[in-house]
């Protein structure tokens, strides 16, 4: 089984969302993430590169997992990005001019959070020794500052903006550590999230203007939710609830006004042909509505022809559901029906049929343990879809 093909259910770990990035360029984005696992066991990754906000893919880079797997940040310089850590040593980062095909590398002692500048050429990077700046694509650093309870998280929209976290910042208000002299000196402002004030994690991502800023809430493992700021966090905009996957999330915000994305990457086969699938979420409105790209990265992966969407015949509500659950299918069943409740962990945890023509039921989970489960629906040797419903009580 691929050893980094698992589920990341609580505690987002914060440089696993930043496996992807903005590129330069409006409706551009990077994807970097393991890719496939051959028959020796060998894991590979994969940089994608989109340009139409992740409709189509392009493979740009193909190494081992374990020798190099970094975070992406993307620069405002066309075909610029930085990788973070290069590989296993967290002494090492690399700068690609060509959209990510080769990268040049370079060394920093201790490397732990980075974010790239709005300027192109910057980077700043957090270590032990605190908070360091550097210019021309890294050839040059300043050291800036250095805070204990500080946890460096992304820059702003103009020069010099720096976010980052005051810790403790799970429960109670949100500590959001701003700076505008480049990490110099910071200012800290208490953010209440409407109904939420305890939860598991918090990221933030730059939007195109000023003071614009995402915040990701998990609320917890099987809730997300995202808001929307434009003046630096003084006034907190709910704009929807996020559906976890069952594998990996990643986020970004977009270069063209209001666009903002989220992947879920997943697993598709089954040994010995095990590979990534990856749900590309896009929206225009801020983060209100999604559009949904699905790839599969099959090992023979190249380019990725029209997309195809994940394709469900039947519908299924409320979700998340504490006692009913309706189920209509949009294609009559000419067989029996089949319908499971499957856990992330593969067991199936109820199953039930129905004749062959009925278009309509609703199924009491008030038994089902709380959680995430798939739902799956079959005829025969049909597939008539599999979603993802939480059950809560």
């Amino acid at each position: 089984m691929i050893v980094g093909f698992q589920s990341v259910t609580s505690g987002q770990v914060y440089n696993s969302t930043r496996h992807i990035t903005r590129g330069a360029d409006t409706a551009e984005i990077y994807i970097s993430c393991e890719w496939y696992e051959d028959p020796s066991g060998i894991i590979w990754n994969g940089i994608f590169h989109s340009i139409d906000n992740g409709k189509t893919l392009t493979l740009k880079r193909k190494t081992k997992y374990f020798e190099e797997a970094g975070c992406l940040y993307g620069d405002s310089l066309p075909g610029c990005i930085f990788q973070a850590p290069m590989g296993p040593s967290q002494d090492t980062f690399g700068i690609s001019f060509d959209y990510g095909m080769t990268f040049e590398k370079k060394y920093f002692n201790d490397i732990f959070p980075v974010a790239a500048g709005c300027v192109s050429g910057e980077i700043y990077i957090s270590s032990w020794n605190g908070l360091s700046l550097g210019t021309n694509f890294g050839t040059n650093f300043s050291w800036q500052s250095c805070f204990d309870s500080l946890n460096l998280h992304e820059v702003g929209t103009l020069p010099g903006e720096v976010y980052w976290y005051k810790y403790p910042y799970s429960s109670g208000p949100l500590g959001l550590a701003y700076s505008n002299d480049y990490g110099q000196s910071f200012t800290v402002s208490f953010l209440d999230f409407p109904g939420i004030p305890i939860y598991d994690e918090c990221m933030i991502y730059r939007g195109t203007e000023p003071g614009e800023i995402y915040f990701v809430i998990w609320k917890s493992p099987l809730e997300i939710y995202l808001y929307h700021t434009t003046d630096y966090g003084q006034t907190l905009a709910f704009q929807s609830q996020l559906s976890p996957s069952i594998g990996v999330d990643l986020f970004t915000a977009g270069r063209t006004p209001g666009s903002f994305y989220h992947i879920q990457r997943e697993i598709c086969g089954s040994p010995p042909t095990v590979n990534s699938c990856l749900y590309v979420h896009f929206s225009r409105d801020y983060g209100v509505t999604f559009t949904e790209y699905y790839h599969n990265l099959d090992s023979t992966y190249t380019v990725i022809p029209p997309p195809a969407k994940s394709i469900n015949f039947f519908r299924c509500f409320p979700n998340p559901s504490s006692d009913k659950l309706t189920v209509i299918f949009t294609e009559q069943m000419s067989g029996e029906v089949e319908i499971q409740f499957i856990t992330l962990t593969g067991d199936r945890r109820s199953s039930f049929s129905l004749p062959a023509g009925q278009t309509k039921t609703t199924i009491d989970v008030s038994n089902l343990v709380p959680g995430l489960y798939l739902l799956k629906i079959s005829s025969g040797d049909f597939l008539a879809g599999m979603k993802k419903v939480a059950i809560i009580h």
